[in-house]
């Protein structure tokens, strides 16, 4: 059964989708087959500079050329059986490329996150949490770490970089104490670190609220906006001392100039596409932002808009 599943996925895959169509606002629309139903995390390789993103679904991670739009799967679903009941259930979500050959996946309801071999997608590592509701939601890198969101415990978990085995996480930051207080769901989601590593940026989507966590003391403090609206943001992508949030739910890019120590930010630039359908994570690719057109509104319904598709945005539109 699995292997007639699996032929038949990959049958309705085609290796690429033909080009890349350039709309008139200058954002290029990315193509993705159907099987990358309801894409959710999107992550740039800096070794290589390819494109990879992956079904909420099933966890398939296809890698992407914005420069020709081809598209190619890279190994398995994951494990659907581990997520927790849910109709329909998410498996994966947000996913960083390392540069050294792999992959950081968060992996949504079944509490999980996984490491895979960035060309074949064989899974080289799974992390498991202890049992309950939970959402693993992004991933974030620095040197020595990868950083992970819980959208329904108030923790954060952190796994070695060196140390790619099956393990077992516990939590390596409470907010219980801190400015950052769970309350009305979705609370945190998006996670970017900061190039030296000393901070990770975080957003609670429903409060619209962004903090900024010590990676060395674990202090949280809240990153001052000047209520610059921000409910609804997903994914966080850096770029030096500027900052993009996706706002999901007003499908909508916000560029934030954040101060030098990362406590205050202003607004810069607040814009809409035509071509965003209910986006979820971004990344950064030269001088472009990739963005993942995730449509997990229309997933209960079954009605999405096909293609599924990225979009690359021209980072010059935020000037």
């Amino acid at each position: 059964m699995r292997k007639f599943w699996m032929a038949t996925m990959v049958a309705g895959l085609a290796v690429s989708t033909a080009g890349a169509a350039l709309a008139k606002s200058g954002v290029t629309v990315l193509a993705l087959p159907e099987a990358a139903a309801y894409p959710e995390g999107v992550a740039v390789d800096p070794a290589t500079g390819a494109v990879y993103t992956n079904s909420a679904n099933t966890g398939l991670v296809f890698r992407v050329d914005p420069d020709t739009g081809k598209t190619s799967l890279v190994g398995d679903p994951l494990d659907m059986a581990a997520a927790q009941p849910k109709s329909p259930a998410s498996v994966a979500l947000g996913l960083k490329a390392d540069g050294e050959g792999r992959l950081w996946v968060a992996g949504a309801r079944t509490g999980a996150m996984h490491v895979l071999d960035i060309a074949t997608g064989q899974r080289l590592a799974r992390f498991t949490t202890p049992e309950g509701a939970a959402l693993i939601n992004d991933v974030a890198l620095t040197s020595d770490a990868a950083f992970f969101t819980d959208t329904l415990r108030p923790v954060l978990w952190r796994a070695a970089r060196d140390a790619v085995v099956d393990t077992k996480l516990e939590p390596w930051l409470s907010f219980d104490g801190t400015p950052l207080q769970y309350g009305e769901e979705p609370n945190l989601n998006g996670i970017v670190a900061t190039p030296d590593g000393r901070y990770l940026i975080v957003i609670q989507m429903k409060a619209g609220r962004l903090f900024r966590i010590d990676t060395r003391t674990r202090e949280v403090a809240m990153i001052e906006t000047s209520d610059s609206a921000l409910d609804g943001g997903d994914g966080l992508a850096l770029l030096g001392q500027r900052l993009f949030v996706v706002r999901q739910w007003s499908e909508e890019i916000v560029a934030l100039d954040l101060a030098a120590d990362f406590t205050t930010a202003t607004e810069a630039k607040r814009l809409k596409f035509a071509e965003l359908a209910w986006p979820a994570t971004a990344a950064v690719r030269g001088d472009q932002l990739i963005v993942a057109n995730s449509q997990l509104n229309r997933r209960s319904s079954g009605d999405p808009a096909l293609p599924f598709s990225l979009v690359s945005i021209p980072l010059s539109a935020f000037d």
